[in-house]
């Protein structure tokens, strides 16, 4: 499965929004999907999650539960490893 999810254009705040975005990577089926912009079934095993910040699409594959797992505890940071690595620098 695949989905987009457009943080460019989510109403919510920044809490709000990595919960959310934990949520949906989470149950991407089922849950609330605010932010979300497109869901594909595309017959694969893994979830592959398209994030769009800032104008930017980063993607994670996720192969099983433990790395979903991993990305919804991590949240906006899972996808943005170098931002997060300047923020705990400074």
């Amino acid at each position: 499965m695949k989905i987009t999810i457009d943080h460019d254009t989510c109403q919510h705040g920044d809490n709000f929004a990595d919960r959310c975005l934990a949520a949906t990577i989470r149950h991407p089926l089922g849950h609330n999907r605010y932010c979300t912009e497109q869901v594909e079934d595309d017959g694969r095993p893994e979830l592959t999650v398209v994030l769009i910040h800032d104008g930017q699409e980063h993607t994670l594959v996720l192969r099983n539960q433990t790395e979903v797992e991993a990305a919804a505890l991590e949240g906006l940071e899972a996808f943005l490893p170098a931002a997060a690595a300047r923020a705990r620098a400074v």
